[in-house]
């Protein structure tokens, strides 16, 4: 075979592959998954602002312990409703008991102290009398006087002194039996047990409310009131306001609603470990519980921010993000075959599944929804 005629070959074939490609590509605009299409409509966009949420007591305490000390016996179990003042645990208070022993010896040598030097200052002022009125007899010298004098003085300011180590002692038996007293540890509000993170024999430190491990020593709550705390971004948290209505769906209790309101936000933001922006804490209180809602449970919050009415609208997946523009893909039918067109739009606000047309569609228009949806179209923080 000649070389000429193996390129005019080579030549049939790419014209032949040129036109199976092409009529390939018409037949696949032809051919257009109606699934994929979308119509745009008029009516009502409900505007909400959706967050993750986690349900917490409204009133919780966690524990702690104002002396160091081994447990001896722990009184409650988690779940145990306890009043204010119960008794939740005590430390061995041998020790403790042992010191208020020694403060209540050192407290009544002081208290013997001051009653001797009370005795010296009155036998004092009887001698300066005496000599006072000797001297008037002159049947004692002016020094005498004076050294009896001198004598007064100084039995005073041993009064003086060995009051203030009475007061001193007193204030120190005092203390000791503040610690032997804290060695008992009651609960310190109404509530519910929800956490023990101690046993008997574990040792416990001062002021620290949580063990070793990281455990809460114990925490009482009050689950009559239910709040479910959440994060906002600054745009959302932009549009709410306190006793806002919120709408929360729990994941551990599918089928469910339950009805709050906004009871705190933020003055400020925060910037939380786990995430990379400034948010600001808000909270939900919850008009009423069932009783299946438990404090740890994670819940989508949804507030109602406003009701566009009478708009255009297309599912988000429909509307695509190029350079800070909006684009959608049209769909047109002309004898029996569907073309495609890119045609730019304006949008304006959006719910979490559709978005508002401004401009650029009109009602009944096709248009192909291109999934998945482009991470660009996701609101931004």
């Amino acid at each position: 075979m000649t070389k000429k005629r193996i390129l005019w070959l080579v030549g049939v074939v790419a014209v032949v592959g040129t036109f199976f490609y092409v009529r390939h590509v018409r037949a696949s605009h032809n051919h257009i998954d109606q699934s994929l299409i979308v119509t745009v409509k008029r009516g009502d966009l409900a505007i909400d602002i959706i967050e993750t949420g986690k349900v917490q007591p409204h009133e919780k305490v966690e524990v702690k312990s104002k002396v160091a000390g081994q447990v001896e016996k722990v009184f409650v179990e988690e779940g145990q409703t306890v009043k204010k003042g119960d008794l939740l645990l005590r430390l061995d208070a041998t020790d403790f008991r042992r010191d208020v022993a020694q403060r209540q010896a050192e407290v009544a040598q002081k208290e013997a102290d001051v009653a001797q030097a009370k005795n010296s200052l009155e036998y004092a002022h009887l001698n300066l009398e005496r000599r006072q009125r000797g001297l008037e007899a002159r049947g004692v010298s002016q020094a005498d006087v004076d050294l009896a004098l001198s004598d007064l003085k100084a039995k005073t300011v041993a009064l003086r002194s060995a009051e203030a180590l009475l007061q001193g002692a007193k204030v120190a038996l005092g203390a000791a039996q503040d610690r032997l007293r804290y060695t008992e540890i009651v609960a310190p509000m109404d509530g519910t047990v929800i956490q023990r993170g101690i046993e008997p024999g574990e040792v416990v430190t001062p002021g620290v409310q949580a063990t070793f491990e990281g455990k809460s020593l114990l925490t009482v709550a009050n689950l009559n009131t239910l709040v479910v705390k959440t994060d906002l971004n600054q745009i959302d948290v932009a549009k709410i306001k306190l006793g806002q209505k919120v709408t929360l769906v729990l994941d551990a209790l599918p089928g469910k609603t339950y009805q709050a309101s906004i009871s705190k936000i933020a003055a400020a933001s925060i910037i939380p470990k786990d995430k990379p922006f400034d948010v600001f804490p808000t909270e939900a209180a919850l008009a009423k519980s069932d009783g299946l809602i438990k404090p740890g449970m994670t819940a989508d919050v949804r507030v109602h921010v406003e009701t566009k009415q009478g708009v255009l609208s297309l599912p988000i997946e429909a509307v695509r993000k190029e350079k800070g523009k909006s684009y959608i893909t049209l769909v047109t039918a002309l004898k029996n075959k569907q073309s495609q067109k890119q045609i730019e739009v304006e949008t304006g606000v959006r719910s979490d599944r559709d978005v508002e047309i401004r401009s650029g569609l009109t009602e009944g228009a096709r248009v192909l929804v291109q999934p998945p949806s482009s991470s660009e179209n996701e609101p931004k923080m």
